[in-house]
């Protein structure tokens, strides 16, 4: 067994716990990962990994040693990028997740500029609105709105968005254009699951803040939906303003109410504690930080 299969097989493993996952993840199969494994432990004369029938998870020596052989794999690739011409970036791989409509809308565009920018790099992204646990799911980084509620990881802020409101210029021809928070009881709305308090929209006024309860005939999880829907003329939409950007950029929809939009929110850029491959996160988080801007 060559050392580095070894270190990387149980790398894969420890962040998906498990042996299918880590195989489907290096392209190898399940019996070659658990020999890969065996013979590793074997040779560093240490257990790494309790494994049951129903589970795998990290002995003490296994904790202990993992962030060394995260370095390692780092290391190497680090090493097989040193002979690189300049000019042709950088090499290996990221594993990244992000929320649906950020990844299809942002992320995808940032991960095209990358790989522009660096072709001897591999990107899996990974698009899920629910919460991702970066070790389990063996993920380098995740892209976030707001701030994540697991406090161990690492921050980067890339960003920031804000709330903004809009709707197709039929739709307000029809209904007529909103000129303050009040004027909204009249209005339909297509409502985003996703918020933290569906169709309650906030605002801050002169008189101070101001809360609306929108209704429509369509609420659904999936901000992009809600914007093709108000691009239709279906109704107001409230949106991040780097979704809503290009369609304000076109004329194909109208902000309203710009002058009582709330705080920004951050855009983060999270890690492990013990992350490996940081060199390259960084990288990417240079490149995110200019799509956002130029958003």
């Amino acid at each position: 067994m060559d050392l580095l299969d070894g270190i990387r097989t149980f790398v894969a493993v420890a962040e998906s716990g498990s042996f299918t996952a880590a195989a489907a993840r290096l392209g190898i199969t399940n019996k070659v990962a658990s020999k890969y494994v065996a013979a590793l432990e074997e040779r560093l004369g240490h257990t790494l990994l309790y494994r049951t029938t129903r589970a795998v998870s990290l002995t003490d020596d296994g904790a202990r040693w993992l962030p060394f052989a995260r370095a390692a794999i780092d290391a190497v690739e680090a090493a097989q990028g040193a002979l690189q011409e300049p000019g042709e970036g950088l090499t290996g791989r990221l594993r990244l997740a992000c929320g649906t409509t950020l990844g299809e809308l942002v992320v995808a565009g940032t991960v095209r500029a990358f790989l522009a920018e660096n072709p001897g790099m591999r990107i899996e992204m990974v698009m899920s609105d629910g919460l991702t646990d970066l070790a389990a799911g063996g993920f380098d980084m995740a892209v976030r709105i707001g701030i994540p509620l697991d406090s161990s990881l690492r921050m980067q802020r890339v960003g920031e968005t804000v709330p903004r409101i809009a709707a197709s210029p039929a739709y307000l021809a029809r209904a007529g254009v909103p000129l303050h928070p009040a004027d909204l009881a009249g209005h339909r709305a297509v409502i985003d699951l996703n918020e933290t308090r569906p169709g309650r929209w906030a605002f801050e006024t002169p008189e101070g803040p101001v809360t609306m309860a929108m209704t429509g005939a369509m609420a659904v999880n999936s901000a992009a939906i809600t914007i093709r829907m108000a691009l239709a003329g279906d109704g107001l939409v409230r949106a991040p303003d780097i979704f809503l950007a290009p369609h304000l950029a076109a004329g194909t929809l109208v902000e309203v109410l710009a002058d009582f939009t709330g705080p920004a929110h951050p855009i983060h850029l999270l890690t492990l504690p013990t992350a490996f491959r940081q060199h390259k996160t960084t990288a990417f988080a240079a490149v995110l930080r200019r799509r956002l801007a130029a958003l």
